[in-house]
């Protein structure tokens, strides 16, 4: 049995990465593909490069439409997607040519609904072993909240699971909030502990990598007070919730000690500090958390500064 596979990119001025992405699609050993191009309006050679790649591939559909995000690009194939299962695949990224093959073999022989699979990062060690699990719902969100493991492209979506989910337009961290969604409507994953999605570190003009701003922190905040309130098994997941939110708020307090321009005042510090000293417990505070819970902000943020540089 050999399903349908949609796999969904979205299309941005990727010229310079663009190729390489798509010929580790078409070349994938799983042939049973619809490869769904979503040009989102780009101003580059990304239209010549998507359209060159369709004329010498019957398997791809480019959908050309008006700028309107990640977001609405990924909807878009959601929206046309034929496949039994779906895929998400970033356009300046590319896949181990066996990605394919081996996850849906998982989904399939263990009846799941999810595999997920880890990304070569090469900016983060990271050991992997190839081993492969099969976890609960509370053992999978833990270990996601853990390792910030939200974005979509890491997994394999059976489309009768996603049903009418879609994502949220014109938000950075989109990808939190439909993971959350989706953890609340699964009893188990599959989780293979192997990097088959090579992540592109060099594209300096990403969203994730961009500079940093109001936009970056008041999403980051939404999308943390979504973990908290929507969380699936909240009792359970109590304490691994209370971590997140010291761990994460705790890197945008110094990312905000590094960009005072986009917290003048120090709101957003006021803010992120409160809900740090919220969540704190002896088995979450790091020496950078205490520092920003227990000191006055001006104070915490220059003894980080000398605890940096003698590191």
């Amino acid at each position: 049995m050999n399903p349908l596979v949609s796999i969904i990119i979205p299309v941005y001025n990727a010229e310079l990465y663009l190729e390489r992405c798509l010929n580790s699609i078409i070349n994938q050993t799983y042939e049973n593909l619809e490869i769904l191009l979503i040009n989102d309006g780009s101003t580059d050679n990304s239209k010549n490069i998507c359209t060159s790649f369709k004329k010498k591939d019957n398997r791809i559909k480019l959908i050309n439409q008006v700028n309107g995000g990640s977001s609405i690009a990924r909807n878009t194939g959601l929206d046309q997607a034929q496949g039994e299962i779906i895929s998400f695949i970033d356009s300046d990224d590319h896949i181990d040519l066996k990605m394919i093959t081996i996850m849906v073999d998982l989904l399939l022989t263990h009846d799941l609904e999810v595999v997920e699979a880890e990304p070569d990062n090469p900016t983060k060690k990271k050991s992997f072993d190839g081993s492969f699990r099969i976890e609960d719902q509370i053992t999978a969100t833990k270990r996601i909240l853990k390792n910030t493991s939200f974005s979509v492209w890491r997994r394999i979506y059976k489309k009768s699971l996603i049903g009418e989910m879609r994502f949220i337009p014109k938000l950075i961290h989109q990808d939190v909030f439909f993971t959350i969604d989706l953890l609340k409507k699964i009893s188990k994953i599959g989780y293979l502990n192997t990097p088959l999605y090579i992540y592109n570190t060099g594209n300096v003009g990403s969203i994730i990598r961009s500079k940093y701003s109001v936009k970056k922190i008041t999403t980051g905040i939404k999308a943390t007070e979504y973990i908290k309130d929507h969380v699936p098994n909240k009792d359970a997941l109590d304490e691994v919730v209370k971590n997140y939110i010291v761990y994460y708020y705790t890197d945008h307090f110094y990312l905000l000690s590094k960009n005072k321009h986009v917290d003048p005042g120090g709101y957003y510090r006021k803010k992120l500090k409160r809900e740090i000293s919220k969540a704190a417990s002896n088995n979450n505070l790091s020496f950078r958390s205490l520092v920003v819970m227990t000191l006055p902000i001006k104070v915490s943020e220059k003894i980080y500064a000398l605890y940096r540089n003698l590191k």
